[in-house]
């Protein structure tokens, strides 16, 4: 797996609008969890500032990567055996990055997650479809109102970024699949959406098993 910090990306460049309203579905759904999360595990951190966004919000964050130059809190790489002590944090968040381990890898990372977290695992992977969005706003309305029509593209095995090793929607990663390594690795779907003006980014909310709890 490349570093990110190898491929030269600048924050005006990586910080689009695009990504911006990312950050805030990645507030909102912790956010959305309330008195139940405190304690913070952000893997995959590049720039902190969705570290930054969640230590001024009062919640403690510690940072993992496996990116030394980005002095995480913990080095950590998912394609390895890694261990982590359990139900040390009430979520664990991780957003993008599960694409950049082959998938078998990714499965497994999951799974390892899944037995660490004592409440949620919150993530993101990137959304390869086709779509149509139109918006909507009135003045008075407070929110807009979409048109969205996608069609995941089935018949392609090329991810959108060269880094990625899968998306969901090519051909042999439909969502079901997803779902099904979501449930193999104990976890339960508690919410799941894209926003139509960021469709590339495909948010899951997922509930460690109290049945995974109780065999530990």
């Amino acid at each position: 797996m490349q570093l990110i910090t190898s491929l030269d990306i600048r924050n005006s460049e990586y910080l689009s609008k695009d990504r911006l309203i990312s950050y805030n579905h990645q507030m909102r759904l912790i956010f959305s969890l309330g008195s139940q999360v405190k304690n913070i595990l952000e893997i995959g951190i590049f720039n902190s500032l969705f570290t930054y966004l969640l230590q001024q919000n009062g919640y403690n964050v510690t940072t993992a990567d496996v990116d030394p130059h980005l002095k995480p809190d913990l080095l950590l790489d998912l394609s390895s055996d890694f261990s982590l002590l359990p139900d040390t944090f009430d979520a664990i968040v991780l957003f993008q990055v599960l694409e950049h381990l082959p998938y078998e890898q990714s499965e497994q990372a999951l799974k390892k997650l899944a037995e660490a977290t004592k409440k949620f695992l919150v993530i993101s992977i990137p959304y390869c479809a086709q779509f149509l969005a139109l918006q909507i706003r009135f003045s008075y309305l407070g929110r807009p109102r979409h048109l969205f029509i996608n069609v995941p593209r089935f018949w392609s095995t090329k991810p959108i970024c060269d880094q990625h090793y899968w998306e969901m929607g090519l051909k042999g990663y439909p969502k079901k699949r997803i779902l099904n390594s979501i449930a193999k690795s104990g976890l339960t779907l508690k919410q799941e959406f894209i926003d139509p003006t960021n469709p590339y980014h495909y948010f899951f909310l997922l509930e460690k098993n109290t049945s995974t709890t109780r065999r530990k």
